[in-house]
């Protein structure tokens, strides 16, 4: 699997999970579960056992079943067929999790429970299924452009790559071209609108689902465009641009 769809997949799963309406969602989802009991774990665990419990399936099991779906779907491209896949694909993790996380906490060595296997997927695959087809709602109407593309000339509009400053113009680099606009990096990176993108630089901003690879150099980095060009990183916006999933996490170096 190509590193860059990893990273999109990666970036994509930090960024729903970071969500507050996400974030309340699954502590409410635990809540509901710790105070109903499921699967026999109102009666084989206490309160406090039972809230660690949940608390350990949401956290290993949600950020896990999201980056299956995410890496599935990246991989297969749109269509039925791809989101059926990355359905199963995330209800199979998770209940693989749940599975080995009740072998530790329940019963060591003792044989599975087919029935209770079945339940588990169940539930996973509903999950991931409402999971899957509320982002694919969420997509499918595309934002707005960002305004200042409409000085372009028609045939250089597209979508945003890049944005660098020459002199007292901006380099506008789009998927169909570039050109030189008259105005200051900080204005034109507040009309980006809802395009994802980072400031890697005084002088560059960079779409992120643009980056087609990344490279240390030094305290420094340098990244590819999907156009060919190449957007170097400051060392004071490496962080960030590691952050973003674009490079490695790891010890700075000195």
């Amino acid at each position: 699997m190509k590193s860059g769809k990893l990273q999109l997949a990666l970036r994509e799963t930090r960024g729903f999970l970071a969500r507050w309406p996400v974030l309340t969602g699954a502590a409410v989802i635990v809540v509901i579960l710790v105070i109903s009991g499921p699967f026999g774990t109102g009666d084989a665990l206490t309160i406090l056992p039972r809230l660690l419990y949940w608390a350990a399936v949401a956290l290993l099991t949600f950020p896990a079943g999201v980056l299956v779906n995410r890496l599935v779907a990246a991989t297969g491209g749109p269509g039925a067929m791809t989101a059926v896949l990355a359905t199963l694909a995330s209800g199979l993790a998770a209940t693989g999790i749940v599975l080995a996380l009740n072998a530790v906490t329940f019963a060591p060595g003792a044989g599975v429970d087919w029935p209770v296997v079945a339940r588990i997927l169940a539930v996973a695959v509903l999950v991931a299924a409402a999971f899957h087809f509320r982002t694919a709602q969420t997509t499918q109407e595309p934002p707005s452009p960002p305004s200042f593309l409409d000085r372009l000339p028609l045939d250089k509009r597209g979508p945003l790559v890049s944005i660098s400053v020459q002199d007292h113009y901006v380099e506008v680099v789009t998927t169909r071209g570039r050109d030189l606009l008259l105005m200051r990096l900080g204005d034109a990176i507040r009309e980006t609108g809802a395009t994802k993108g980072l400031q890697v630089h005084r002088s560059h901003w960079v779409a992120l689902d643009q980056v087609q690879a990344a490279r240390r150099e030094g305290e420094r980095a340098v990244l590819t465009m999907t156009s060919g060009h190449e957007i170097p990183v400051s060392r004071t916006y490496v962080p960030a641009v590691r952050e973003a999933g674009l490079l490695p996490r790891g010890k700075e170096r000195t």
